[in-house]
């Protein structure tokens, strides 16, 4: 059986590289371990910021160079536009990788390469992608920084020195992630995916009020939960999004010291909140780049 290790990164997807890492910077004074960096391959410009036990992958593709728009990146802008994109993950070694490939491939998840290109009988080298169709929304995985050497991206919290609770001192009280939010129209399958298939372990199940969905909450890897979020209706912001969008990525959720507190942060930013119950807010996208983080206090049971 392969590993799943800790959470590589999450992409948020925008049409300014600038704009967003200085929004980043502003907002939750990250740090950063990748800055600006240009792939002619992808067509697309991205940066690595951690914000707390998250790192966040800012990017945006590179309108400025011909081709952007028919490579993977650009057809995803052009198609969903500012929106968190994937969810990447690392596998303990290259054994994890080649049987967690043997996995995929045995249920029909389509595997692509870095060029989108299809790996129907062997791994891709380097790190494979799943077709979104196939897993809700686009997963990576890649080899994780073995020890004796980083070898590629300085992962900095692969070091001794790594601490994330800085962020528990920032106004905005970050304590650790809680959750990424996953629409999906039927439970079942998400749970098939995410459960069976990668190894999650189910949390927790209940009918959230606050979103209007049957949720259920799947331990993935190190330091990852990802709910399953399925909308009652189309009347809620959830179901509204899975109409115009599909599955996918709803929400980056954190979990913070003092909701209040970090509500007035916020507001200081411009970031405003579409859902508070006092327990849980959720931003507006207008004002948080395209996408929805959420910031609670509630404890996911079981976690």
């Amino acid at each position: 059986m392969f590993t799943i290790g800790k959470n590589f990164h999450i992409i948020h997807m925008s049409d300014d590289l600038t704009k967003l890492d200085a929004w980043y910077d502003d907002v939750f004074a990250v740090d950063r371990w990748m800055d600006h960096q240009f792939s002619d391959g992808l067509k697309r410009y991205g940066s690595l910021v951690q914000v707390g036990d998250l790192c966040i992958e800012p990017m945006a593709p590179s309108m400025d160079v011909e081709g952007w728009d028919r490579a993977p990146v650009g057809r995803f802008f052009r198609r969903f536009g500012q929106r968190w994109h994937s969810i990447a993950w690392y596998v303990a070694s290259k054994d994890d990788f080649d049987e967690l490939y043997r996995d995929l491939r045995a249920e029909n998840v389509r595997v692509l390469g870095g060029m989108g290109d299809r790996s129907d009988d062997t791994p891709p080298p380097g790190a494979m992608f799943t077709h979104p169709r196939d897993t809700i929304t686009q997963l990576e995985f890649i080899v994780a920084p073995q020890p004796g050497g980083m070898g590629g991206m300085q992962d900095p919290r692969f070091t001794d020195s790594f601490r994330a609770n800085r962020w528990t001192e920032h106004p905005i009280g970050i304590t650790k992630s809680s959750h990424v939010t996953l629409t999906v129209r039927d439970q079942s399958r998400g749970k098939h995916l995410y459960g069976d298939l990668l190894g999650g372990t189910l949390l927790h199940e209940e009918d959230r009020s606050l979103t209007g969905t049957h949720s259920s909450f799947y331990a993935v890897g190190e330091d990852l939960v990802i709910e399953l979020a399925t909308p009652a209706d189309d009347t809620s912001a959830v179901g509204a999004d899975v109409v115009s969008n599909g599955e996918g990525i709803y929400a980056v959720s954190y979990q913070v010291k003092d909701l209040e507190a970090t509500e007035r942060y916020l507001a200081t930013k411009g970031v405003k909140a579409t859902i508070n119950d006092g327990t849980t807010l959720m931003t507006d996208p207008a004002t948080s780049f395209g996408v929805v983080m959420g910031f609670t206090t509630w404890e996911i049971p079981n976690d």
